[in-house]
């Protein structure tokens, strides 16, 4: 913590650089003797969270997710340990993308974990 408070200022800065920020979107921070509590407003053009659960055509991966898809595609039995040493991330960060792109649909994993392999599910149009 550089100063006692500064993350607050920091807050309201980085929510007013949003797209599609208004005033009324304002940050409000309420205190008691017991908690702290700050409501930080969606913008009213935002998608409701959850509107697309399940929509694989809409899913944006990140530039490590589609590493990782591409060393699977080249090697269906690369394991976890592999491609963190490969992408140089912990064993932990490819096990929450792996996660990640299976509960999306990208990914599924065939046979068992020791002996098995990744496929990639192609986008069914």
């Amino acid at each position: 913590m550089e100063k006692r408070g500064s993350g607050l200022t920091r807050i309201c800065n980085e929510t007013k650089a949003l797209d599609g920020y208004k005033d009324e979107l304002k940050p409000v921070f309420k205190s008691t003797p017991t908690q702290f509590q700050t409501i930080i407003f969606a913008s009213s053009d935002a998608p409701n969270v959850g509107d697309h659960d399940g929509d694989v055509s809409e899913t944006k991966l990140t530039e490590r997710q589609q590493k990782i898809l591409n060393l699977i595609k080249e090697s269906p039995t690369i394991t976890g340990k592999q491609m963190s040493e490969t992408l140089s991330v912990s064993q932990r960060t490819i096990e929450r993308d792996l996660s990640a792109l299976q509960k999306n649909g990208v990914l599924k994993r065939d046979g068992k974990d020791n002996d098995g392999v990744w496929v990639v599910l192609e986008k069914k149009d």
